[in-house]
């Protein structure tokens, strides 16, 4: 079997969830069949991958002709528009033959139609992840006949904490989720969504759970002397609600007042919650971290007493296993999915700041309750591995030409 892969970006240069996604479960399905995996040559990419990569550069001809089309029509604001969840994206470096974009939607309309021109249709399947690659992926199912794999990811209601979702995007994603063959969701939680807010087939979707990399279990056993460090560790976005992990940290600091509420990660509210930092008299107390590489995360997750994530919509949070993953206590939203899944871990409504910081107060109160947490989460973690997402993810493949759904 002959696998093409959509997708959007690659360590070392990624931004989140879907760059980890990818190099983990493709490295492990290229063991089993041929996997080509493309992606925007951008600058900073590696040379070599664990499965084919494909760098795909825009035809500069057909770009000029879009330009030129699109000059000619009147503007739709609403159309074209950068959507902040993507603003850390390095999307300078994405240039694509030296050609600068009006907005990151521009972009994104001329990397799936670069996908098309250069496409190799020897292939027995293909596989696009989240809205980005969706009109590339339909567009060569309906051309060259290949089965469509998507997997959605977070849906632009999650992304924009359903808070004026672009209406562009989720057409794209109910375009995407009609025509393909089959629907991998990363959690019941986003099974749920797409059936409900997109119409998505029931009897097309499969839930598979994105996996742990091994440097989050493989790790030096977890000191659980108080540290007093609790932190959030992702985009800084009103998805993952760093505004909620703010007001929590006032009531804290209020018990502790030499506790650090360590803010690790970039996005487009990073301003936003310094002022409201300064706002609630928090700010000696709050660390903002910027970008994190993967050996100063593993450092943060070693020194932090409790990790804290009060998504407002979080479709799977592989940051919640990898803290669980390093023995740390974890508390989370109910709007979490990985949560579905999980024992070990203290769940609260994200607005519901005062239960939030409940649990933090009493982690860093009780050792014992540090310890039996992280101990029994690590435990937990474990289940959520690569190789399972993989073997799972091959079942789905294979289901397609098998004619059953694959459970």
């Amino acid at each position: 079997m002959r696998l093409s892969v959509i997708g959007w970006e690659l360590p070392p240069i990624f931004s989140g969830g879907l760059g980890v996604h990818t190099i983990n479960i493709f490295s492990i399905i290229n063991k089993m069949i041929d996997v080509t995996v493309y992606v925007p040559d951008i600058e900073g990419l590696s040379d070599e991958y664990p499965f084919n990569v494909k760098k795909i550069k825009f035809n500069t001809e057909n770009l000029n002709k879009y330009i030129n089309n699109q000059s000619k029509k009147s503007e739709n604001k609403n159309y074209y528009n950068i959507y902040p969840y993507y603003n850390n994206l390095k999307i300078k470096n994405i240039n694509f033959n030296n050609f600068d974009f009006k907005d990151f939607n521009e972009m994104i309309y001329y990397y799936n139609k670069s996908v098309i021109e250069c496409f190799d249709r020897n292939t027995d399947v293909i596989h696009c992840h989240d809205w980005i690659t969706f009109d590339a992926g339909v567009e060569l199912k309906e051309k060259y006949g290949v089965p469509l794999v998507i997997t959605v990811h977070s849906t632009e209601i999650d992304r924009s904490g359903n808070f004026f979702p672009q209406k562009y995007i989720m057409d794209i994603e109910k375009k995407g989720i009609k025509n393909a063959d089959k629907i991998i969701a990363v959690s019941d939680y986003t099974k749920n969504m797409i059936i409900d807010n997109y119409d998505a087939d029931k009897d097309k979707i499969t839930v598979v759970y994105n996996g742990i990399d091994s440097d989050f279990i493989d790790t030096a056993y977890k000191d659980y002397n108080l540290h007093k460090n609790i932190l959030y560790f992702g985009r800084v976005t009103t998805q993952k609600g760093p505004k909620f992990f703010l007001e929590a940290a006032e009531k804290v600091i209020k018990y502790f007042p030499d506790v650090k509420f360590i803010i690790a990660g970039t996005g487009d509210l990073i301003n936003d919650m310094k002022v409201l930092a300064k706002e609630l008299k928090i700010e000696n107390n709050v660390i903002f971290t910027g970008f994190i590489s993967l050996n100063n995360k593993i450092k943060y997750f070693k020194d932090a007493d409790v990790f804290v994530l009060p998504a407002v919509s979080e479709p799977f949070g592989i940051s919640v296993i990898e803290a669980m993953g390093m023995g740390i206590p974890t508390v989370i939203s109910n709007t979490t999915g990985v949560g579905e899944a999980l024992y070990n871990v203290f769940k609260c409504d994200f607005y519901d700041t005062d239960l939030m910081a409940e649990y933090i107060i009493g982690l860093l109160k009780h050792q014992g309750l540090r310890e039996t947490m992280g101990a029994n989460g690590q435990i937990e973690a474990r289940k959520f591995t690569w190789n399972n997402a993989a073997i799972k993810t091959m079942g789905v493949y294979k289901s397609i030409f098998e004619g059953v759904k694959h459970e």
